[in-house]
């Protein structure tokens, strides 16, 4: 009897594979993002029913249900892309695709949090179906539990033994602030400019939390960069600030953070009594801009991730 040839794997041309690897993070971090914010929209705005409220309640649950499906997506590609580029043959095949598992943590977290997209799409699915909000503080959960295992295993091979706790909760509390920040600030605009009595009910519950995630996402960046200095030997302050690639990024994702809260500021102090009175103003040039110095910052914290801190040629 003639043994069949194996059958061939997925081969992936070597562009697809270096390219696709951080498109497909981007894509996760940004389906993330928006599962987050658009799961805060239903606390920002309080349980009244009524109809604009329950409209709005329903096109959030679509646009949770497609970010939490591409979030999906975007978790199980990474991990195919992730084998196609360790892999000692070419081919994505069962066998490389178990191995890959098996040996990377990052693998592992990726399928964990896939599972969890689809328990939050299956929330979200269930709050289209039934015309009413899935309880809101469940959403929430659900979707920062995403992050949970990503944030577990992307710094912690890298962080010395005696900042390892301090520095990771850090970190978690630096992601969470970040992304509910920006989320929340894009659900916002995106479903509640258009209604300006949701907007007004929501906008002063968003600013209060807006503001302290300027606070939490200031002092955990801070600390996390002392932490990063502090245990690169050879580093000089102030100087590896201007110095080396690290120092400047740090630097320049800093200068984003105080543009956004200058923003922020003056949206709360200048446009929000407007806004609770019902009055026409300029919010939605202010929140686009806004929401673009924050994709600027969330770049250059993708770029701060993988790059180290001593100036080039030491």
């Amino acid at each position: 009897m003639t043994r069949s040839p194996p059958v061939p794997g997925v081969v992936l041309p070597p562009e697809a594979v270096r390219f696709g690897v951080p498109l497909a993070r981007v894509l996760l971090d940004l389906a993330l993002t928006a599962s987050v914010g658009l799961s805060l929209l239903p606390m920002l705005l309080g349980q009244r029913h009524d109809p604009a409220l329950r409209g709005v309640l329903r096109t959030a649950h679509r646009g949770a249900l497609i970010a939490a499906v591409t979030w999906l997506a975007a978790a199980l590609v990474s991990v195919a892309l992730g084998t196609a580029e360790v892999a000692p043959v070419p081919g994505i095949t069962p066998a490389t695709l178990a191995a890959y598992v098996r040996e990377f943590s990052g693998a592992q977290a990726l399928l964990v949090s896939a599972g969890i997209a689809l328990l939050a799409a299956g929330l979200a699915a269930v709050g289209i179906r039934s015309a009413s909000p899935v309880p809101a503080r469940l959403l929430v959960a659900t979707a920062g539990l995403g992050l949970l295992p990503l944030l577990l295993t992307g710094h912690a091979g890298e962080i010395p033994a005696r900042w390892h706790e301090l520095t990771m909760v850090s970190l978690q509390l630096h992601v969470y602030a970040a992304t509910a920040w920006t989320g929340g600030l894009a659900a916002t605009a995106w479903l509640l400019l258009g209604h300006p009595p949701l907007l007004a009910r929501a906008l002063p519950r968003f600013s209060q939390l807006a503001g302290l995630c300027v606070a939490v996402v200031a002092a955990t960046g801070v600390l996390n960069a002392l932490v990063e200095l502090a245990t690169t030997p050879g580093v000089r302050l102030p100087s590896v600030l201007l110095t080396s690639h690290y120092g400047q990024l740090v630097v320049a994702k800093a200068g984003c953070l105080g543009a956004v809260a200058l923003l922020g500021g003056y949206i709360r102090m200048r446009l929000l009594p407007s806004v609770a009175r019902g009055r026409r103003t300029a919010l939605a040039g202010w929140v686009i801009g806004e929401l673009a110095i924050l994709g600027v910052a969330f770049g250059l914290a993708v770029v701060l991730g993988r790059s180290g801190v001593l100036p080039s040629g030491e």
